[in-house]
């Protein structure tokens, strides 16, 4: 299952539905997490604010450690994520209380 959740402008925004390839974008954080595959994928558009992928990178350590134990693979390649995702859509928001427990 595809979770994920969008950090723009220090905003936290909701994914469930949406298409992947549509949200990548230069002025946005995103963090896909594949949780069948024990994979989180790190999207850093070149225009997103400093904050934002200050909090995208915190939320993704502390899934990381809350869902998979240290164990997930982290990828933060942005060709791959735009050829592997471009055509998908997420199934899900990650849990909003898992989201703000971590980032405060």
């Amino acid at each position: 299952m595809l979770m994920g959740v969008l950090i723009k402008n220090t905003n936290v925004e909701s994914v469930k539905g949406k298409n992947i390839g549509e949200l990548l974008k230069d002025d946005v954080c995103l963090l896909i997490v594949d949780d069948t595959a024990s994979i989180i994928y790190i999207w850093v558009g070149q225009k997103a604010n400093v904050k934002d992928k200050f909090i995208i990178s915190r939320l993704a350590h502390g899934i990381n450690s809350k869902m998979f134990g240290m164990a997930a693979k982290v990828s933060q390649n942005a060709n791959d994520i735009q050829e592997k995702f471009n055509e998908k859509i997420f199934d899900d928001d990650l849990p909003s209380d898992l989201v703000f427990e971590i980032i405060g």
